[in-house]
């Protein structure tokens, strides 16, 4: 009877992390896998225990070992495929720069051993895991320059300097003579203006006057963040994606926030349900949920809104400040 009851309390936690899981966005890939909703990076590793080893609990030590470092080497090439922005990859960008090679590569050796595996022959097998918030993604900001937008706040002026007040020196003059000058008038010559006729003002051509978009009545709404629908085009999450509108210009990047805040949370925040996401923390009560136009870039991360979706968006965020406080999901497929 007790193992039944195990079997079912086992079964039945198994099957609610099976549906947690499938709720995430999550890319498979040959030696790990990227879970953009969770923000971490797993891989998989194995070890068998060398030969001629006689304490067995040294063999076994040995092969964990080297299951540690199989699993880290499958993590670096599985992080190598994160997607930075819509034209890069961390892969890319290690590349070019040996910096990132080998700060990442300390990030790498820092990762966790969640699950252990002892089998029968021997061997084990290991799962390590990775946050791609953190110091990960601090090497990312720090390498990649973030895209100013729209709806960030300007720059305060510089205050003009003041004008400082000339002190004016005055030149004494010579004493006049005491001879009358008498000034005679400048002569000007006269031409005769030819008549010409009258020219005939053109009509003047009316002005097409653009309807004026609706106001927005900001005492009615309370947007605590933005949901972004983007499950019926092909968009694909990135470290630093970007919101477009249709026009091109940006309406939300990573330099939205402050890089202390955007480390700690990430860019954005991914789902798969426009419900999730809805209860997400990151999107708080009341978000305003727009949907995506289509993908852009060469990686198909950055989302494209349409320009009424913006104007709604460049004209809430300056009062409320959701996209400073980085409150944005974006919802995949």
């Amino acid at each position: 009877m007790y193992k039944k009851v195990s079997l079912l309390c086992l079964s039945t936690f198994l099957l609610f992390v099976g549906i947690a899981f499938a709720l995430d966005v999550v890319d498979e890939l040959p030696k790990g896998s990227i879970n953009w909703s969770k923000g971490t990076v797993t891989a998989k590793g194995s070890g068998v225990p060398p030969s001629g080893t006689a304490n067995p609990s040294q063999a076994r030590l040995m092969a964990e070992r080297a299951a540690i470092s199989d699993a880290r080497r499958n993590l670096l090439e599985t992080v190598g495929e994160v997607r930075v922005d819509a034209v890069s990859t961390v892969g890319s960008l290690m590349t070019k720069r040996d910096v990132i090679i080998t700060k990442v590569g300390g990030i790498i050796k820092g990762s966790l051993v969640t699950e252990r595996r002892y089998l029968d022959d021997g061997s084990v097998e290991v799962v390590v895991e990775m946050p791609i918030t953190g110091a990960f993604l601090d090497v990312m900001l720090s390498e990649v320059k973030a895209v100013p937008s729209i709806t960030m706040p300007l720059p305060p002026s510089k205050s003009k300097k003041k004008d400082i007040p000339k002190t004016e020196i005055k030149t004494p003059m010579p004493p006049l003579e005491n001879k009358k000058t008498v000034l005679e008038p400048a002569k000007t010559a006269t031409l005769p203006v030819p008549l010409t006729p009258a020219a005939v003002p053109e009509p003047v051509k009316e002005a097409k006057i653009e309807p004026a978009p609706d106001k927005i009545d900001l005492s009615k709404v309370n947007f605590s963040g933005l949901i972004i629908d983007a499950r019926e085009v092909e968009v694909k999450p990135a470290l630093m994606p970007k919101v477009l509108n249709e026009k091109g210009e940006v309406i939300y990047s990573s330099a939205n926030m402050r890089k202390e805040e955007a480390v700690k949370t990430g860019v954005v925040g991914y789902a798969k349900e426009v419900d999730a996401a809805k209860k997400h923390p990151r999107v708080t009560e009341t978000p305003v949920v727009v949907a995506a136009l289509k993908g852009s870039g060469e990686k198909r991360s950055d989302v494209i809104i349409s320009d009424g979706n913006a104007l709604t968006i460049t004209t809430t965020e300056p009062t409320l400040g959701y996209l400073k406080k980085g409150r944005v999901m974006i919802v995949y497929k």
